[in-house]
C-alpha cells in the first residue's frame, strides 16, 4: 500500500503498489494527477528522473523530506561600459547600424530646415502657416527617433507599436525634450530683448 495526498486539496488516499503512476481523479476536489510512484515527487507528484535527489517543482528534498526554496544569486563581473552599451542596445539599437543613423541625421537635418522655414514664417505674420511647418518638422524628427529605437528603417506608426516600455520613454524624452528647451530658450531670448528695448 501507498499513502500519498490529493496535490490539490490535500485529501489523504491509500492506493496498492501496482496503482501508482497512473492516472487518479481525487473525489474531494475532482482533479486529475498522477499517483505517486518512485518516479514522482510524492509531495507534488511531479514526474522525477532516476538518481534526482530534489524535486526541481516543489523543492523537496527526496531523502531528507525537507522543503526547500530557490533562491538564484548571480554575481555579474561584466565591467560597467559593456552593461552600459548592451541597455543603449535594448534601447536604441539603431545607434549601432550605421542605415538608421544616416537616415536619423538626415530627418535632423530636414528637422532644422523645416523649423527654421517656420519660424520665419511666423515672423512675417502667418502665424498658422508657421505652426503647421514647425508641426511637421516635429513629425519628420519623430521618425527620425523612431528609426534609432526600431533599428531599422519602418514607418513611425508601425515603430510606436513594437517599442518596449523603456523606448517608450526614451521616444518621449527624444521627441518633446528638445521643442521644450526650444521654447526655454524663445522664452528667455524673448525676456533679454524685451529689456533692451
Amino acid at each position: 500500500m501507498l499513502d500519498f495526498k490529493c496535490p490539490h486539496c490535500g485529501k489523504d488516499y491509500s492506493i496498492d503498489n501496482d496503482q501508482t503512476g497512473k492516472m487518479f481523479e481525487c473525489s474531494g476536489c475532482g482533479n486529475i494527477f498522477h499517483t505517486p510512484s518512485q518516479k514522482c515527487c510524492p509531495a507534488c507528484q511531479h514526474l522525477i528522473e532516476p538518481g534526482v535527489v530534489v524535486c526541481m517543482k516543489c523543492g523537496l528534498n527526496l531523502k531528507t523530506g525537507e522543503q526547500l526554496e530557490t533562491q538564484i544569486h548571480k554575481h555579474d563581473d561584466t565591467p560597467w561600459w559593456l552593461k552600459f552599451l548592451r541597455f543603449v542596445y535594448d534601447v536604441m539599437p539603431g545607434i549601432f547600424r550605421p542605415l538608421t543613423i544616416v537616415a536619423f541625421v538626415m530627418c535632423l537635418v530636414l528637422t532644422f530646415v523645416l523649423v527654421w522655414l517656420g519660424l520665419f514664417i511666423i515672423s512675417l505674420g502667418a502665424f498658422l502657416s508657421g505652426i503647421a511647418i514647425c508641426s511637421a518638422a516635429l513629425m519628420v524628427h519623430a521618425q527620425g527617433v523612431a528609426f534609432l529605437l526600431a533599428g531599422e528603417i519602418q514607418a513611425l506608426k508601425s515603430a510606436v507599436v513594437d517599442f518596449t516600455e523603456r523606448q517608450m520613454y526614451a521616444f518621449g524624452l527624444m521627441v518633446f525634450g528638445p521643442c521644450l528647451m526650444i521654447l526655454v530658450i524663445m522664452v528667455l531670448v524673448g525676456r533679454v530683448v524685451n529689456k533692451i528695448n
